[in-house]
């Protein structure tokens, strides 16, 4: 038998997934202006999703040279919590 194609009615598929490890890169840096950051999100080692950011304004002039405060503004974006 081959394959039949048959058209139905959209109807949702809903997955969920647990979101436990995310990667941040930054990927462009324009100084004094903004900076493109994107993010991996994984379950395992199983990527999800990726999402991805520009951080301008008072979140860039607070950036400063603290890692840790970007680390916690994209996940404070993405309404994750680090372990």
């Amino acid at each position: 038998m081959s394959d039949i194609k048959i058209n139905v009615q959209d109807s949702p598929h809903v997955v969920t997934n647990t979101i436990n490890r995310v990667q941040i890169r930054v990927m462009n840096v324009e100084l004094f202006t903004s900076v493109y950051v994107s993010v991996s999100l994984f379950n395992n080692e199983s990527i999800i999703d990726n999402k991805f950011f520009k951080i301008e304004g008072d979140e860039y002039n607070n950036w400063g040279n603290s890692d840790q405060y970007l680390v916690n503004l994209v996940l404070t974006k993405l309404g994750l919590t680090q372990l």
